[in-house]
């Protein structure tokens, strides 16, 4: 984040504080702990023992029509340090404005873009105006720097060579419908880097290798709408301007088909879709559709019953030696309850042969102050056709919660994974939440 805009950001906040009418705070902070081979000494039996610890912060602060927000983590290693052995992240950082002049909301320092096929962290401005006699009509506009991979503050590239920016209209005019078109503008040049190369004459010589790639330029719909508050429809459609090609399609329908029972028919078109100069780029990649279908039912005791089908169908690259087309089948059924659930799913054709069943548990057992929570994870899968036999992996965790008041809570959890790479692999986790909102 430029400096100005730092500084911007902090007058602002020293404003909203000023004028606070309520304050939002959640604090997590947690340490995990695991054993691993050290490699480097030359023994099997040779191990290291890590501790590593995280903290999260979310901050909310609200003054009349303005807010500050924020999200952050820091981690650090307690016990043998792992690469920079501290670390740290801003995942929001931003003042808002809300409905200023009765018609503008508008966000300013870093945030998260969701607006068709508008979607990433940026550094910059949002802006959103809402017309119309019920602000049916609205239009935002953003745009900024990208984000550091980091999403820390710092070692930012020329602006031109790393920026972000679109607009989204949306509509809201018919009653359960909502229709909006999107466009996008994203630029993100790798940073350059020097290396050795031969020459003409077979000469090694050092050079230095820079990017100069075009701004992705994608266009987007999106529709949504809901019939007597009980059907769904929702449709979209993405499109590369600059590569000339839709890259995405989906529609769903969702139909109540009566008090208990509910299904769906979903339809999804992809062809992968790669950033510039991306490694990606030299691989073989399928294009592919999925047509799914589903019905769930709830029983009085609250318990849902669900089961779906999935057929996706790939189609053969320009340059494969593959003379068919190929399909994969997706089969999953189980139930689920707010305490209880299990689940089942199978995997079959081109993309691999795999079975899965999960089950988790979770019950309060003193007083909303005492509760534990388990799952567990089996799958037996086949490694590509060169390996015949199945191989299994088989995963877990145990926890444990003490709230002794509404806004503080300790959890521990124990973990465990076995696997064809480790055959035993055990961690731990510990820590604290505090949660604060006050009205001032």
């Amino acid at each position: 984040m430029k400096p100005k805009l730092l500084l911007l950001i902090a007058l602002m906040l020293i404003s909203t504080v000023a004028n606070a009418q309520s304050i939002n705070i959640r604090f997590n902070n947690y340490f995990y702990g695991w054993q691993r081979i050290d490699s480097l000494s030359g023994t099997a039996s040779a191990k290291t023992t890590h501790l590593r610890g995280y903290q999260n912060y979310l901050i909310e602060v609200n003054g009349g029509n303005w807010s500050f927000n924020t999200l952050a983590q820091t981690e650090e290693d307690v016990i043998n340090k792992v690469g920079r052995g501290f670390a740290y992240r801003f995942y929001n950082l931003y003042v808002k404005g809300s409905n200023l002049f009765g018609i503008l909301d508008v966000k300013l320092g870093r945030q998260n873009i969701f607006a068709g096929t508008g979607k990433g962290t940026l550094d910059g401005m949002n802006l959103k105006v809402k017309a119309g006699k019920n602000k049916e009509y609205q239009f935002s506009l953003y745009g900024g720097a990208l984000a550091p991979l980091t999403y820390e503050i710092d070692k930012y590239p020329k602006i031109k060579n790393n920026y972000h920016f679109g607009a989204m209209f949306s509509f809201y005019g018919v009653k359960d419908l909502i229709a909006s078109v999107s466009y996008s503008n994203k630029k993100r040049t790798p940073e350059a880097y020097t290396t050795f190369r031969v020459d003409s004459l077979y000469n090694l010589v050092e050079r230095t290798i820079t990017f100069d790639e075009p701004a992705e330029q994608l266009a987007g719909i999106d529709l949504n709408y809901t019939y007597m508050l009980k059907h769904n429809l929702y449709a979209k459609a993405y499109f590369d301007i600059k590569m000339k090609k839709l890259y995405r399609a989906e529609a769903n329908v969702r139909v109540q088909l009566n008090k208990e029972l509910r299904g769906f028919v979903e339809y999804i078109y992809r062809e992968p879709h790669f950033s510039y100069n991306s490694i990606f780029w030299v691989f073989n990649y399928n294009k592919n559709q999925e047509v799914s279908g589903g019905l769930d039912y709830t029983l009085k005791s609250g318990i849902n019953i669900y089961g779906r089908a999935g057929l996706v169908l790939y189609e053969k690259p320009e340059n494969s030696n593959y003379n068919t087309k190929t399909n994969s089948l997706k089969l999953q059924f189980g139930f689920s309850h707010s305490s209880y659930g299990l689940n089942f799913t199978r995997y079959m054709g081109y993309s691999g042969e795999s079975d899965g069943v999960s089950a988790y548990f979770q019950r309060d057992i003193y007083k909303d102050k005492v509760s534990v929570s388990s799952s567990v994870n089996y799958s037996n899968y086949k490694l590509g056709d060169y390996k015949v036999d199945k191989v299994s992996a088989f995963s877990g965790q145990l926890g444990i919660t003490y709230r002794p008041i509404k806004q503080f809570s300790v959890d521990v959890q124990g973990q465990f994974l076995f696997n064809r790479i480790y055959k035993s692999d055990t961690r731990f986790l510990a820590g604290f939440s505090y949660w604060l909102f006050k009205k001032l």
